[in-house]
């Protein structure tokens, strides 16, 4: 979310942008200044990567897809748009290609330039050699463009997808996309507080929050060791999709420390970064 939403902020001077969003709302996010929001009900996984969720209003997973299908394709009828971006598909959320392919073939068929924005590491599959010839059909067949968020003389694509050359369509490496940080105009509240105690800051972050909860834990649990060694304070952001009672647990925690505060979100993380004295983060890699 983060990343796309920096790629469309950059491009907002020149294009008129529809920001299609198929997961979860975020609270507190707002888009760039001009860009339309579209929210489909949102689809996500369960713990275990594998099963969809079938959001409220709705029977079944095959009812939700349909729906976000004709309103992917209505929109797409209104807006008749110049550029399609697409965020990872075909490289990933292949699961979404009864939503996606008529999408594209709509695309395909106005005229209308098809990206695909993909971050600098791909997951790889069990049978990888299948999963990439997969791959290559269907971004020969619709994409006009590979869009590579990263830079290959640090990780080239080919680490994790090796048939790159074999793709017809142009590739380009944008370098990554980072965040821009608040600015003094506009400062985090909550950080200059922090700020003005002077103490070493320690920031605990596991991106959405729907996983990583052992992360959170082992901080919290850590924070009453460290109480009383030295002077910090730790800041844990349980992330925006946590669940209820991961929140309320660690808001108990945080209660009897002195050193612990627990966010939710901060749409400002990068200014949290650049200031702590040490990061403690937690990523996802999604099973086979």
């Amino acid at each position: 979310m983060i990343r796309s939403t920096e790629i469309v902020r950059g491009m907002t001077d020149e294009f008129e942008i529809y920001f299609v969003n198929g997961g979860e709302e975020v609270a507190g996010f707002q888009p760039p200044p001009g860009v339309t929001m579209i929210n489909l009900p949102p689809l996500k996984t369960d713990a275990a990567f594998r099963e969809l969720e079938v959001p409220s209003g709705f029977d079944t997973i095959d009812a939700v897809f349909e729906w976000r299908k004709t309103e992917l394709l209505r929109l797409f009828d209104r807006v008749q748009p110049d550029g399609l971006i697409v965020e990872l598909f075909p490289f990933g959320r292949r699961r979404f290609s009864g939503e996606l392919i008529p999408l594209l073939e709509r695309a395909n068929a106005a005229g209308t330039q098809v990206v695909c924005s993909l971050r600098d590491i791909v997951v790889t599959k069990q049978d990888q050699a299948r999963h990439e010839e997969k791959i290559c059909k269907l971004m020969n067949r619709h994409f006009d463009l590979l869009l590579i968020h990263g830079d290959p003389r640090f990780i080239p694509l080919e680490r994790s997808f090796s048939r790159v050359g074999e793709l017809t369509c142009a590739v380009h490496y944008t370098g990554y996309v980072v965040q821009a940080p608040a600015t003094e105009e506009h400062p985090d509240p909550l950080l200059a507080k922090f700020l003005e105690t002077n103490q070493p800051l320690i920031v605990a972050s596991v991106g959405g929050g729907r996983f990583g909860h052992e992360l959170l834990d082992a901080v919290a649990a850590a924070s009453q060791i460290l109480e009383s060694h030295l002077p910090h304070q730790i800041v844990l952001f349980a992330g925006p999709f946590s669940p209820p009672e991961v929140c309320d647990r660690l808001q108990s925690i945080a209660q009897q420390r002195c050193n612990l505060t627990v966010e939710r979100y901060t749409p400002n993380l990068v200014n949290w970064l650049q200031r702590a004295d040490l990061s403690i983060r937690w990523r996802a890699t999604t099973p086979p």
